[in-house]
């Protein structure tokens, strides 16, 4: 999950988004939003989807091949 997290940080940062901006446009809450990326819990599917969807971003590490 770590990757997740990192991919969100990049997409935040690259786009000047706060957590506010990214927990209002996804519905996820903002505090849930700032432990994922502290590394302090792990999102279910549902979250990143929902984040990623929001954000336009894709947050999944690629698949191995």
């Amino acid at each position: 999950m770590r990757q997740v997290s990192h991919h969100l940080a990049t997409v935040l940062a690259e786009r000047g988004l706060s957590l506010r901006g990214a927990a209002a446009a996804s519905g996820v809450n903002r505090q849930a939003i700032a432990d994922l990326l502290a590394g302090r819990s792990w999102p279910d599917v549902a979250t990143v989807a929902r984040l990623g969807g929001a954000l336009s971003a894709d947050l999944w590490p690629p698949s191995p091949r």
